[in-house]
């Protein structure tokens, strides 16, 4: 494995023992975009994984940019455990700029970003109390904090000027600074009332700040945040003309137990077929039996009468809040100073959107506040010159209220 820093300006590699710049050759590579384009996003969801939460990511960073999904691609990671779900940072690069990647890259590599090798490296390096990196690179300054090790966030700034970066980090304990800027002696200058360390580690020495985040990618597998655009599949053409002494000896190995396939085996499975059909037998009966009517084919017989039971709950709405729920809630949650101006949803669909106007931004914080504590989950999609509209999912119904 290489981790690969691939900045905008020059490409920085490590493999372990050796590092240079420029492309390497070799196919296992986790390579990390730089930074300098990408959108970060912090957001709250009731899950840590799962393809759930991917899709939850996703429906969230298209409402809130109000692009294409198509034309994005978006990595994501938990950075705090909630007492009801997770906080998750999210990053979003443009796909077109993912897919212009060398091919050598695109097809075999994990692909994330340079933010998440500096990541890496704390977590191996500095595991212990609160501190910042600031990479300084050519095109962007990007701030990562941490806590015990773990990235907490993420901010990149590529147009601040020196003032308001010094405002940013004037408040930090410990900055360990990086990226070619913390070879500038003008750069050191500028941070030198700040409690800030240049780090220096084997094999790099004084070239540490510019390795810092290949080191990590070459540790990606050891980092606790995993955020990655794109990885290698299990059935790629790169993963079979990497294994294929491996694969062809498998392919033999089981030939060769096929082959061995003795008498005695197959009266066991004779005998094993008998026991089957008998049991299958007992079993139709017992459904029969339960279901007060003759079963033959319960495969079909089953999931048929499923069915009708879940037509018969849509019919009933078991289970399901009604419209009220929601709009009791909502009616709660008003504050001083918010007007609701529409309400349109269903409780079938377990989404309501509200559209309103707000005297100032305190009371539309106060009246979100109050949803949240309504919501499973509450979306600000809009706030402009007073009006806002807010997304809700799924209401908090207490027991006997529904």
């Amino acid at each position: 494995m290489t981790g690969v820093d691939y900045g905008s300006k020059e490409i920085k590699w490590f493999d372990g023992k050796n590092f240079g710049k420029g492309l390497p050759s070799g196919k296992r590579l986790t390579v990390g975009l730089s930074s300098a384009t990408t959108f970060v996003k912090e957001a709250t969801f009731p899950f840590c994984r799962g393809r759930q939460l991917e899709k939850l990511v996703i429906n969230e960073v298209v409402a809130d940019l109000s692009v294409e999904p198509s034309s994005i691609s978006v990595a994501y990671c938990p950075v705090e455990k909630l007492e009801k779900g997770c906080r998750i940072l999210i990053f979003v690069e443009k796909r077109e700029l993912v897919e212009s990647l060398p091919r050598q890259i695109r097809e075999s590599s994990v692909i994330t970003l340079d933010a998440i090798g500096a990541a890496a490296t704390v977590s191996l390096l500095y595991p212990e109390g609160e501190l910042s990196v600031v990479d300084w690179g050519a095109s962007k300054v990007a701030l990562l904090k941490f806590t015990e090790g773990r990235l907490r966030k993420v901010e990149v700034s590529r147009s601040a000027s020196p003032e308001e970066l010094l405002e940013r980090l004037k408040d930090e304990k410990r900055i360990i600074l990086t990226g070619g800027g913390a070879l500038e002696e003008k750069v050191r200058e500028l941070l030198s009332e700040l409690p800030v360390e240049v780090p220096e580690l084997d094999p790099f020495g004084r070239e540490t700040p510019l390795y810092f985040n290949a080191f990590g990618l070459y540790n990606f597998r050891k980092a606790s945040c995993k955020a990655a655009f794109s990885q290698p599949t299990l059935f790629s053409s790169e993963f079979f003309e990497k294994n294929r002494k491996l694969l062809i000896r498998f392919g033999a190995i089981s030939l060769v137990s096929l082959v061995l396939l003795t008498g005695a085996e197959l009266i066991r499975l004779q005998v094993a077929k008998r026991d089957y059909t008998l049991t299958r037998k007992a079993f139709n009966q017992a459904l029969s039996k339960l279901l007060g009517e003759k079963v033959l084919l319960p495969e079909v017989q089953i999931p048929q009468k499923l069915r009708e039971l879940e037509q018969l709950k849509e019919l009933l709405r078991v289970g399901q809040p009604s419209a009220l729920n929601y709009l009791k809630a909502i009616s709660e949650s008003t504050v001083k100073g918010v007007k609701v101006l529409e309400v349109s949803g269903s409780a079938s669909s377990e989404q309501f959107i509200v559209i309103g106007r707000s005297s100032s931004d305190d009371s539309l914080k106060a009246f979100i506040r109050n949803l949240k504590t309504r919501f499973q989950k509450v979306s600000l999609s809009v706030s402009q010159k007073g009006k806002f509209k807010i997304n809700l999912w799924r209401v908090k119904v207490e027991p006997g209220q529904d």
